[in-house]
């Protein structure tokens, strides 16, 4: 256990998070996020001592439990997972979908409520003023989600797959001059423990989990290759291809610098009243929203896939194509 918290403490250091910030912690109940749990609250009350505790709860620590509804079970399995965490002095909060347009179906269903799944711990930081989101993957899903990309024909910006700390902004920011223009920090401790840790340190802390029976369903891609994965394990193979994933990550930080710069130097963020103007400055520099912004970075990450200068090629009619434009925000 003690190796695992040094291990979790230097990657929180890292990432400049220290045990005073406040944090959101998506939780579902299982070994991974419990395991987060466990490891969140030590940090926090090894380093702040007494001032850690608020009242019963563990000061600036927010665990939030989702119901999907998609199990007839889910909400019995929500709230018992909600009685284990508070146990741990930790609060939580239990966030119910709601499907508008119907549950999603089979093919989709994965997906549909991961997407979900960040849409309700977003809204969850934003409502509690917390401008840190944690969650609880690890080695086996960033290999998972490899294999996964691989077998999809994914170039190699896809097959860096997720990033140990990056940036989730909303869909429809508020651009008013009382807003904050910072995104909201997403945050992956545990990406470089493999999943076998998970129960090790949940065992450690006498702390139990709930196995979702979904995640055993030969229905799902990700489950089919989870399966395949744990037959061929070894260390060997763990290895080489967490460092054919490290590989392709470093490739995506370098293309991801140059695209950012070429950005910052070519667009400038300006709201005007209730549009914004696109237009074309002396010094070549354009006025798009964050929203265009974020639609032009996905564009600058998804189309360049193995040829850098296809990628920066195709940024130019895009925002030849915004000057002169109002967009209502």
């Amino acid at each position: 256990m003690s190796v695992h918290s040094e291990a979790f403490a230097k990657r929180m250091a890292m990432v400049g998070l220290k045990p005073h910030h406040r944090i959101v912690l998506g939780v579902s109940g299982g070994p991974d996020s419990m395991a987060l749990c466990v490891l969140t609250a030590a940090w926090k009350t090894n380093n702040l001592g007494n001032a850690a505790q608020k009242n019963e709860f563990v000061d600036g620590l927010l665990a939030v439990v989702v119901d999907h509804g998609l199990r007839a079970e889910s909400k019995d399995e929500a709230h018992l997972v909600h009685r284990r965490v508070t146990s741990m002095g930790i609060e939580c909060e239990i966030a119910c979908c709601e499907w508008s347009e119907g549950k999603p179906k089979q093919g989709h269903l994965q997906e549909a409520a991961r997407q979900k799944r960040y849409e309700i711990l977003q809204s969850a930081c934003i409502r509690h003023q917390i401008g840190v989101l944690m969650t609880a993957h690890h080695a086996d899903d960033q290999a998972e989600l490899f294999i996964l990309r691989l077998s999809r024909n994914s170039g190699v910006l896809g097959l860096a797959g997720m990033a140990f700390v990056s940036e989730l902004f909303s869909k429809c920011p508020d651009l008013s001059a009382e807003a904050s223009s910072n995104g909201l920090l997403l945050v992956r401790p545990l990406l470089e423990l493999p999943k076998e840790d998970m129960y090790k340190i949940c065992l450690a802390a006498n702390q139990e989990w709930v196995e979702d029976p979904t995640n055993r369903s030969a229905l799902f891609a990700r489950n089919r290759i989870r399966m395949i994965l744990t037959d061929l394990a070894s260390s060997i193979f763990r290895s080489e291809l967490q460092a054919l994933i490290a590989a392709c990550r470093r490739t995506r930080l370098h293309v991801d610098k140059i695209c950012s710069n070429l950005i910052h130097q070519a667009v400038t963020i300006m709201p005007v009243s209730s549009t914004v103007w696109l237009g074309m400055h002396s010094n070549q520099r354009s006025i798009v929203p964050l929203v265009i912004l974020d639609s032009l970075q996905n564009r600058c990450t998804t189309c360049l896939r193995n040829d850098i200068y296809l990628h920066l090629l195709s940024i130019m009619p895009f925002l030849g194509g915004c000057i002169g434009r109002q967009f209502a925000v």
